[in-house]
């Protein structure tokens, strides 16, 4: 019986696009209001499971994936009619998850059907074998890498994820997204910083060193770096690379 009763995950989040669509908004405006609440909120422990933003393929915004908490609370200031849409819709999802699935069965008396039945259960079996190979040694890669020991410069890191520097900065940095979400800032002499939330989560180091200059004066100088930890959290968000390749220094 457990073989064919299937029961749906719950949904954890709404895209930008159906929030959209359900307040009758322009889907650039819901983008803004989402990071303008999300930088309000400014959260370092929200994560991935609460909210993520899609990029496409020229690294652009693409949309943004809210959990339940903050979908709501993003609707509280819109319009009742459409905050009530957006209500409404949540309640189906959740209707819909609670309610087990029951795949239509083969005619087992019919020979064609039956075998039919058996090739693409077969097929389908096959297919999520091939998945499990392939995704395994990918996600032991990540596994170890997040509990090696070492870190990796910024340079290293955007080599390591498969992303240009440059880019990889811009991404880091980038202040049209909140707060909790960027990894660097530049100070006001443009130098690279770590935001404090980061370390604390175990994400990346600045420590301040010191090296003799030409004219033999010591200088101070604030080295950025990101742990295997952190490495590993921006290799699973950009899959820009194969984690099989992720190496730690």
């Amino acid at each position: 019986m457990n073989n064919i009763m299937q029961v749906t995950d719950i949904s954890k989040t709404m895209s930008s696009r159906e929030i959209a669509a359900l307040t009758k908004k322009d889907h650039s405006h819901v983008i803004r209001d989402i990071r303008s609440m999300l930088s309000r909120i400014d959260d370092p422990s929200m994560d991935d499971a609460d909210f993520k933003e899609v990029f496409d393929s020229r690294g652009y915004t693409s949309e943004i994936s809210l959990n339940k908490d903050l979908t709501l609370t993003l609707v509280a200031g819109y319009n009742s009619r459409f905050r009530y849409a957006v209500i409404k819709r949540w309640q189906e999802l959740e209707a819909q998850a609670s309610q087990p699935v029951m795949p239509a069965l083969p005619d087992f008396t019919n020979p064609a059907d039956a075998a039919i039945a058996w090739a693409e259960q077969y097929r389908a079996k096959e297919a999520a074998q091939a998945q499990v190979t392939e995704l395994k040694p990918k996600a032991a890669a990540l596994d170890t890498l997040s509990h090696a020991k070492g870190s990796l410069g910024i340079r290293e890191t955007a080599n390591t994820v498969g992303i240009p520097e440059r880019k990889f900065i811009a991404r880091c940095t980038d202040e049209n997204k909140p707060v909790s979400s960027r990894f660097m800032y530049r100070d006001d002499k443009g130098k690279l910083r770590a935001y404090s939330h980061r370390i604390k989560q175990g994400f990346m180091t600045q420590k301040i060193t010191s090296y003799a200059g030409k004219n033999g004066k010591n200088l101070v100088t604030v080295q950025v770096k990101f742990t295997a930890a952190g490495v590993a959290h921006i290799a699973k968000m950009m899959q820009n690379k194969p984690s099989s390749q992720l190496r730690v220094v």
